[in-house]
């Protein structure tokens, strides 16, 4: 089997982060996998070999034959509805790595498939998995990247069109390019890929000027986005709008306390008007709305014993002793020393829950955290 693909390596401005990059220059995908990353990687993989064996789901499985499927009756139609005589594959690439040669810079990334045909028509095919919302081909720096990439390597091909098949959202998206089109996308590529090597490498000695940097939606995506200055830059502009007389001032270097105490109070009004409106966006999702890159998640419920002497009746039945059960459960101590206190007089409630915890301490049965503390 070839190598996984998840271990192979990546541009440093690879075609599929070009979308994030143009949208701002210090843009840096965090490193490390989710689910739905892996997913992706194993129905890829399955199409590269065409053996959806080493699949974990139903879902996957589906996802796969859906392109397949979709995959083979594109290409008989585009065979059949080609003005060329006896139109056939003449090469049939999977997982093929192109390097894309622009002004003064370059990248290189692997695209799923590239059919070559008799004449001088390509069709390259990217294969997406998820359920996000894809650009389309004419507008998706990825396919632009990959198509200038094809370009270059085969001169004798003259129009190539390119292919998303994306079966969770039901979509086929495509557009044919020609290679005329070659030198404005490079010259596009080039500005966006250039600005990236001028901003990124600024990280590594603290951070990019807040001029250099632009908040876009898809900053949740950043490895900084905890120290971005742009993002600092935009809960100045909040602050502002509380008070309008609030100086500029640097986020991660001001020590005046009077100033520090305006933003505390102003980053509480901006955190419970978040809430709000992330209470209401998750509402919307609820209720069927589709945001463009956001997808309602469902984080599980908690669940909560309401009946401790059931439980432990439970656990019985189940092999389990009552030690057992104890030396699992979490017990709420700050509960228990205030049931301790009620039976005691008025006025004695509190020193006798006092006294409880004293107890427990003396018995040597607490660990203590680390002193938390806030501000209000």
């Amino acid at each position: 089997m070839p190598d996984s693909h998840s271990d192979r390596d990546h541009a440093e401005f690879s075609p599929s982060a070009l979308k994030y990059i143009a949208g701002c220059g210090g843009f840096q995908g965090r490193s490390g996998t989710n689910a739905a990353a892996e997913k992706g990687t194993r129905i890829h993989e399955a199409l590269e070999i065409g053996d959806p064996s080493n699949l974990e789901s139903e879902e996957e499985v589906s996802i796969f034959h859906e392109i397949v499927a979709e995959e083979e009756s594109f290409l008989q139609n585009f065979i059949n509805c080609s003005d060329v005589t006896g139109l056939k594959v003449k090469q049939d690439f999977k997982e093929i790595q192109l390097t894309v040669e622009l002004d003064g810079t370059s990248t290189w990334g692997t695209c799923d498939r590239l059919v070559v045909f008799n004449n001088d028509t390509g069709v390259l095919i990217d294969y997406k998995t998820g359920i996000s919302v894809i650009d389309t081909p004419e507008k998706n720096q990825q396919a632009r990247a990959y198509t200038v990439g094809a370009f270059q390597k085969y001169k004798d091909l003259n129009k190539i069109v390119f292919v998303f098949f994306i079966p969770v959202r039901n979509e086929t998206l495509f557009h044919t390019f020609y290679r005329e089109d070659v030198p404005a996308i490079v010259s596009e590529l080039s500005s966006i890929i250039k600005q990236g090597e001028i901003i990124r490498p600024k990280w590594d000695d603290g951070a990019p000027s807040i001029e250099e940097l632009t908040p876009t939606v898809h900053c949740r995506y950043c490895k900084h986005e905890g120290k971005c200055p742009a993002l600092g830059g935009l809960v100045i502009e909040v602050a502002k709008k509380v008070n309008p007389q609030l100086p500029d001032v640097d986020l991660e270097e001001t020590e005046d306390p009077e100033i520090v105490e305006q933003l505390w109070v102003i980053a509480k009004i901006v955190s419970n008007w978040s809430d709000r409106l992330k209470k209401r966006a998750v509402a919307m999702a609820q209720e069927g709305v589709e945001f463009p890159s956001l997808r309602l998640k469902n984080m599980g419920v908690t669940k909560r014993v309401t009946d401790n002497k059931t439980l432990v009746s439970i656990a019985e039945t189940y092999g389990l002793e009552l030690d057992d059960v104890l030396n699992i459960a979490s017990i709420p101590l700050a509960k228990l020393a205030k049931e301790a206190g009620q039976s005691a007089e008025k006025g004695s409630k509190k020193k006798i829950s006092e006294e409880f915890i004293d107890a427990c301490n003396e018995a040597g049965i607490l660990i203590k955290s680390n002193p938390r503390f806030t501000l209000s």
